[in-house]
């Protein structure tokens, strides 16, 4: 297989609302009570799929014929491979560690996966796991030009309603050679609804949305130039670690099994405390005291308002692409996840190995138009705490 693969550029379709757990479109009551009586999601028995993404030829089928050779897991590959027929179709390829490979045709109905009604897509995976047992892991490749929040999205939610699959994480590969190409593409093509403006690029998503980011075909690359090129991964993306790579090739335990958004380990983000700044998005730490029942509750509508952009900061022009956190509450602490619009709270474990050092809470923002000082003051009208500087 090509390292250079190239991706082909579906028809562009409409994509209708999403589900949502905690969202504008869906509003639910706060309840600390509620919110309190939350636990770690049990993927168990799930299977976990991890979202590799990637601008176009950046090594991201490279990658994954590198992780199906490897270990002795049985692999479901669903590739970005379409038919001519009306129903757009997936290649599905199953492989284990005895090499053998199977094939399947995976039926997604009315569009590419990351811009199809969600439901179907979620439904045609679960329905391929009731057809064929016996693998334990899906690796989903989308499209170089697809933004990856609304796929990642739509398994996320599933999980919440207690489907048999699990988003494990994302995955970014880079091409080192044509990054800053794409980083500097703003005319470049989208796929689906996706509108990219002020700078924004797919490639700037893609990285903004990563778990892991790939900094693939380094051997093509000196030194000095690939110091540059991660610092400005990190200057997008500062929570995400960054690997090098070329050919696709590297550890799996650094990019599988990353329980992404279902950990209670917040140390990754926990020791970001540098403010990254990229021409266009920025990675932004706020750090605060403890919370009480009622901070807590003001805390989610501050949430609420710069994830949603209502009231004072409708006027930002901020844009929120991720977000992590940690919330102490009195003896306890919670995790929160967010992906653009969307948000969860995760109860940590207080008792466990993972339990943070820092007792301080801590709020880690990935988007366009964020401003420390605007962000600041509307933290401290609206919870009624005042930050933490170091």
């Amino acid at each position: 297989m090509n390292e250079n693969d190239i991706d082909f550029i579906p028809e562009l379709v409409t994509e209708e609302n999403e589900p949502i757990r905690y969202s504008k479109d869906n509003r639910r009551a706060t309840n600390y009570r509620e919110h309190s009586g939350l636990t770690e999601k049990d993927t168990t028995n799930k299977i976990p799929i991890t979202i590799v993404t990637g601008y176009l030829g950046s090594g991201k089928s490279t990658l994954l014929e590198q992780i199906a050779k490897k270990g002795d897991r049985r692999v479901a590959v669903i590739l970005n491979e379409f038919g001519d027929s009306a129903a757009i179709e997936k290649s599905l390829t199953i492989k284990g560690g005895n090499s053998q490979e199977y094939e399947e045709w995976l039926d997604l109905g009315n569009g590419c996966l990351c811009c199809s009604v969600k439901d179907n897509g979620v439904a045609a995976i679960e329905r391929l796991i009731a057809k064929r047992k016996g693998f334990d892991y899906i690796l989903l490749e989308t499209t170089g030009l697809a933004d990856p929040a609304p796929i990642a999205t739509m398994f996320w939610l599933d999980d919440a309603l207690s489907s048999n699959v699990y988003i494990d994480g994302v995955v970014t590969v880079i091409d080192s050679q044509n990054i800053e190409k794409w980083l500097s593409d703003t005319g470049g093509h989208t796929h689906g609804p996706t509108e990219t403006d002020g700078g924004i690029t797919i490639a700037h998503l893609q990285i903004a949305m990563a778990d892991v980011i790939l900094l693939n075909k380094v051997d093509k690359m000196d030194q000095k130039d690939l110091d540059r090129l991660e610092e400005r991964a990190k200057s997008i993306n500062a929570v995400a670690p960054v690997y090098r790579s070329k050919y696709g090739d590297v550890d799996l335990i650094k990019i599988l099994d990353l329980h992404a958004y279902d950990t209670k380990d917040v140390s990754p983000f926990l020791r970001n405390k540098a403010l990254y700044h990229d021409s266009t998005i920025h990675t932004i730490a706020l750090e605060f005291p403890k919370v009480d029942k009622d901070g807590f509750e003001r805390f989610e509508r501050f949430l609420q308002d710069i994830l949603w952009v209502e009231n004072d900061v409708e006027t930002w022009n901020m844009e929120i692409y991720r977000a992590k956190g940690l919330l102490y509450c009195g003896r306890s602490f919670r995790v929160l996840q967010a992906v653009r619009k969307t948000y969860d709270f995760i109860d940590g474990d207080e008792d466990g190995p993972n339990q943070p050092t820092l007792h301080n809470s801590k709020l880690v923002l990935i988007g366009k138009g964020l401003s420390f000082e605007k962000l600041k003051s509307h933290f401290e009208k609206s919870v009624g705490l005042s930050l933490i500087e170091s």
